[in-house]
């Protein structure tokens, strides 16, 4: 799956401070069948007064670039953001197949950037490394904001945290990744 740059940040927008490659932030976007564009473009078009903003929005059939990959972004609170080389916003769908494969998608992108940064394959364990729950960052003091995602939404599709830490360390075949324009 390429990468879509239609919504990317330009140059004067969003943070030009390089982030601390501690962890990965994994977030669900809380808006029902809303398509990874259309997220995307609400980031990008929102920047001057939501100052909302992460790296990458996926969904089942397209992943937009919308942070500048290694610098800031701003969706996980502080000091998370400064911590965060690549956080990931997961598209929610009501139909299955199609959360299931946006899901797929998901995992394989936080392991190719957790490996790109030489962050562990880890999911929300006590160290502050590893790829991150927006919800354990909340919870442990590295944000300071009040969301549980992307757990309420991956309890619905029947992914537990044991899955999904099986499903980082193992990725999914069949899925590409293509680190290209």
């Amino acid at each position: 799956m390429k990468r879509n740059y239609k919504y990317a940040l330009s140059d004067h927008e969003g943070s030009s401070h390089k982030a601390t490659p501690n962890f990965i932030v994994a977030h669900s976007t809380a808006t029902p069948n809303g398509e990874a564009w259309a997220v995307a473009r609400n980031m990008k078009t929102g920047i001057n007064t939501s100052q909302t903003y992460v790296h990458l929005v996926i969904d089942d059939n397209n992943i937009y670039q919308v942070g500048e990959i290694g610098y800031d972004a701003w969706g996980a609170g502080m000091p998370a953001n400064s911590m965060a080389p690549v956080q990931i916003e997961l598209c929610e769908f009501t139909d299955h197949k199609r959360a299931m494969k946006a899901y797929k998608h998901y995992i394989n992108w936080l392991r190719w950037s957790a490996k790109k940064y030489g962050i562990p394959l880890t999911i929300d364990d006590k160290k502050p490394t590893g790829i991150k729950s927006h919800a354990w960052l909340v919870q442990n003091g590295y944000s300071d904001t009040n969301h549980t995602d992307p757990w309420g939404y991956l309890t619905k599709l029947g992914i537990t945290k044991a899955q999904f830490a099986k499903d980082l360390k193992k990725g999914f075949s069949g899925e590409n990744i293509k680190n290209t324009k």
